[in-house]
């Protein structure tokens, strides 16, 4: 299934926000919910901003990161799960029999290091606090998916690493237009560690869904889309 038209878990953080006086949704949450009935009419998605270098990076890392995670594991950004009753769609980057997950793969050095700390503090209320829209991509593709494990990997290249991302590059089995930059970019125009400081290259968390956020999650999700369906009237 394809995502226009539904509320993505990649985007679902802009339902969680009430909003003042007696809105329901925040300024970004009715936009959000406008947007989704443009796509159901226009039948096709509003953004076009896949082919961006940070997007674009983050597609082809990912891939080198899930090599260095457990084997029980399944590479799986290309299938969408949809919720049985409503218009929710999301694609995890990787499921196993018990647990989903994302990768992200930031293209600043900032965001990599927030991230790291949000993964080394092991605490869902900073994680909701300083990146909710990760947080709540996580619990979206649990409820998907059906499954009460989460699985959070920030990854980051070595320096020694850039190399054989360039190889990728080169492979990639999609637009090798998009990724044409990465022939020619420094080691330093792109994201990556040296060995001397004190960061790993790949960083996971495997924590438990709280029942009382997906529950939330799911309310919330149920009053957009009656948001939505009024706007198709």
């Amino acid at each position: 299934m394809n995502r226009e038209g539904t509320f993505s878990s990649s985007s679902i953080y802009q339902l969680v926000k009430k909003g003042t006086g007696n809105k329901e949704f925040s300024a970004p949450g009715i936009k959000y919910i406008k947007e989704k009935s443009y796509e159901i009419r226009l039948q096709r998605e509003l953004s076009n901003e896949h082919g961006s270098r940070p997007t674009m990076w983050g597609k082809l890392v990912e891939k080198r990161a899930f090599d260095l995670l457990p084997m029980d594991l399944k590479l799986e950004s290309k299938t969408r799960y949809k919720h049985p009753e409503l218009l929710w769609t999301g694609a995890p980057d990787i499921v196993s029999h018990k647990v989903s997950g994302d990768i992200k793969c930031p293209f600043t050095m900032k965001s990599f290091c927030e991230l790291v700390d949000i993964i080394d503090s092991r605490s869902i209320e900073v994680f909701k606090a300083e990146k909710p829209e990760y947080y709540w991509q996580l619990v979206s593709n649990a409820i998907l998916t059906g499954l009460d494990e989460a699985l959070f990997v920030v990854y980051c290249p070595f320096q020694y690493e850039l190399d054989g991302i360039r190889d990728m590059a080169e492979n990639y089995d999609g637009d090798q237009n998009k990724l044409a930059w990465l022939g020619w970019a420094t080691d330093e125009e792109l994201p990556h560690l040296v060995e001397e400081g004190t960061f790993e290259n790949l960083n996971t968390w495997e924590f438990t869904i709280p029942k009382e956020d997906k529950d939330f999650l799911t309310e919330r999700v149920r009053m957009a889309e009656v948001e939505l369906k009024k706007l198709l009237k």
